[in-house]
């Protein structure tokens, strides 16, 4: 900081008022530099005044703690305790003004004390002189330790100011650091998402654009399966291109918190068939195998959400396996809990990658194999929407190979009992 060029700034930054400043410029918006002469100078201009302030004020309460150790002390006197209890009485005062007010209020407490003790409780009252020896002994006994108590309380008092000041500065860089990280996980997150972006909506829309013009210029010399094919890419690429973007907008709101539960008491075999349903075009080329007992109880659960994880679990299965692999569906109840199943026969998912590939964006890179398109988002769009129903999702290796992929949803309370038709007549 520059210096102000004040002799009154000067002799006020001796007095205390540097170390205030330096306190003030660790504090938030304040970075401690003075950007000009002017501010400077107004910075140590206020600066001593809060100080002084503070010291009035800290004499002020212990010459009141020591008035009122005096009135104690002349309790104790009229009740005839021995003078040992009357200096005690003292002595609590300087230790409370120590803990309250610093070092300086404490030595002028103890003399303070030390004086008060001899002018109204020792022979001859009302004089600082002091008819028998034993009261000067026990006037220096007294001082000693008035002045060692409120060093020692001075020093802890320091201590722990220090210790809070450590315990802030840690908070202050945790705080920071803690920014850093979700900065840099921020810059991550985008940096993988306009890659993912631009890579998987180029190929479709180039799948698009090249089939589209196709048709525009050669449509009157081609056969009619030729343009029924041309005609099929175009909307098998739009499709995708819808459940991309129909991804991206789901994660946002999940992670914006914008959407809301709607949870209604319903069948397992509903959202199961709802999702194969929905996957039939993707699924033609695979045979599915479900095994959904009747004997499963209803679980409430938001079935839109739901049916998007088991679309998702199945879009998952579908990318990695070839086709004409069977990809198996099924569900079962255990331990108050729903439990749905994706299993195929891919590759299956490594060991290490179990816990990563539900994270965002993170797709598994296998050696000398193409990498699948896709944002990276379903997995963790499934995880998010499990988490909000208060389940959990994971995948284990499957016995032969392959992937098995399961979540469970909590069964809490019970379905609404509806009156039969006899009962109501």
């Amino acid at each position: 900081m520059r210096r102000p060029t004040s002799t009154w700034a000067e002799s006020a930054a001796r007095g205390g008022a540097l170390r205030w400043m330096r306190g003030c410029s660790r504090l938030p918006g304040m970075d401690g530099r003075a950007t000009g002469t002017a501010q400077a100078q107004d910075e140590a201009r206020i600066a001593p005044r809060p100080e002084r302030a503070a010291t009035r004020a800290a004499y002020v309460w212990a010459a009141a703690i020591m008035a009122l150790c005096t009135l104690v002390a002349g309790v104790f006197r009229h009740t005839g305790l021995a003078e040992a209890n009357i200096v005690m009485a003292f002595l609590l005062g300087v230790i409370l003004v120590a803990a309250r007010c610093g070092r300086g209020p404490s030595i002028f407490a103890s003399f303070a004390g030390v004086l008060l003790f001899d002018v109204l409780f020792v022979r001859p009252y009302g004089s600082l002189a002091v008819a028998d020896l034993q009261y000067l002994i026990m006037f220096a006994v007294m001082l000693g330790v008035a002045l060692l108590t409120s060093a020692l309380t001075e020093r802890i008092r320091r201590q722990a100011a220090a210790q809070v000041a450590m315990a802030a500065e840690r908070d202050r860089l945790r705080e920071a650091a803690q920014a850093t990280r979700l900065q840099a996980e921020t810059e991550r997150l985008r940096s993988s998402l306009l890659s993912s972006v631009s890579h998987d909506l180029r190929t479709p829309l180039a799948t698009i654009a090249g089939a589209s013009t196709s048709l525009l210029e050669l449509g009157s010399v081609q056969d009619e399966e030729t343009r029924r094919a041309l005609l099929k890419t175009i909307c098998d690429e739009a499709s995708h291109l819808s459940q991309f973007v129909e991804n991206i907008l789901q994660m946002t709101r999940l992670q914006s918190g914008g959407i809301v539960l709607h949870k209604e008491w319903q069948p397992a075999e509903e959202v199961v068939g709802s999702a194969l349903g929905r996957m039939e075009k993707a699924l033609a080329e695979r045979p599915v195998r479900t095994h959904v007992p009747d004997d499963l109880p209803m679980v409430s659960f938001d079935g839109v959400l739901i049916e998007r994880v088991l679309v998702n679990l199945l879009d998952n299965a579908i990318k990695h396996t070839p086709p004409g692999t069977p990809i198996e569906v099924s569900a079962t109840a255990a331990a108050g809990q729903l439990v749905l199943d994706v299993a195929d026969r891919g590759p299956g998912v490594p060991e290490e990658e179990k816990e990563r590939v539900f994270e965002k964006f993170h797709r598994i890179r296998r050696p000398g194999v193409k990498a699948q398109t896709g944002t990276g988002l379903g997995l963790a769009i499934c995880q998010a929407i499990v988490a909000a129903h208060g389940g959990r999702i994971w995948v284990e290796d499957r016995p032969g190979g392959g992937a098995l992929f399961r979540f469970a949803l909590p069964v809490e309370g019970s379905p609404p009992q509806f009156p039969t038709e006899e009962g109501e007549a």
